[in-house]
Parts: C-alpha cells; structure tokens; sequence
C-alpha cells in the first residue's frame, strides 16, 4: 500500500502512481517508466522530456512522527487491554460486587480502541492538508 501526500489516499499494492491524483510516489517516470530524480528534467535512460510530476516531499520531521502516533498508542492499549483482562478474571471470581464498574472499565478501553483505530485517518487527513498548502506556498 502506498499513501499520496497531495490527495490524501491509499492506493493497495505497489503502484508507480496515485490512483486519485495521478502523481506519481517518490520519483519522475518516463512514458517507459524508468524511475528519475525529483529534479530531472530528462529521462537518464531514455531521453525522453515528458516526466511525471512526483507527489510532494514529507517534511522530514512528520515521518517519525507518524509513525510514532500510530505505533505507540497501540502498544499501550495492548497493554492495557492485556492487564484489564487478568484484573477482570480476578474480579469475575475473587470480588464480584465490582464486576460492574469494571464492565465500564471495559466499555471505555474498547472506546480507547475505537479512537485509536480512527486517529490515523484524522492524522493522514490534517498532514496531507499540510503538505499541499506548502507545497502551493
């Protein structure tokens, strides 16, 4: 899967281009499409002078970044998740007058869960946005 920086899409496989905008991931291609710098202005191995116009450029500082947000949470509602589920087995047997706030607990984390699965869109959504008002700058 590939993500387009200017329209904000997925595209499913390896394609050489988006399948919304047209541009194409990480370098100008020829008609034949043999892969070229971003600032070629002919084709290294061709010749020809028709190139397509690459997506733009992540800033350096968002990559980690996202790949931080998305990594991170997960883990620690697995965790949580993990440790809920002994703390609930031990309640369930050992003191069932709690049983309910910890059904709350439970509907929460599985809240926390469904946050956690629709964050990225938001994230890839508000950077794309980003990218495109400076690449137009």
């Amino acid at each position: 899967m590939r993500y387009c920086y200017n329209c904000s899409r997925i595209t499913a496989g390896q394609p050489h281009f988006c399948n919304r905008c047209g541009r194409s991931y990480d370098s100008k291609l020829c008609p034949r499409l043999h892969p070229n710098p971003r600032d070629a202005a002919v084709c290294s191995e061709c010749g020809s002078r028709d190139l397509t116009t690459p997506q733009p450029r992540l800033p350096f500082w968002l990559r980690p970044f996202l790949v931080l947000l998305s990594v991170l949470p997960g883990i620690a509602l697995l965790g949580l998740s993990v440790a809920f589920f002994f703390a609930y087995a031990y309640v369930l047997f050992v003191q069932p007058a709690l049983q309910f706030r910890f059904m709350l607990a439970g509907l929460a984390l599985g809240l926390l869960w469904l946050l956690y699965m629709e964050l990225p869109r938001f994230v890839r959504n508000k950077a794309g946005k980003r990218i495109r008002k400076a690449s137009k700058e």
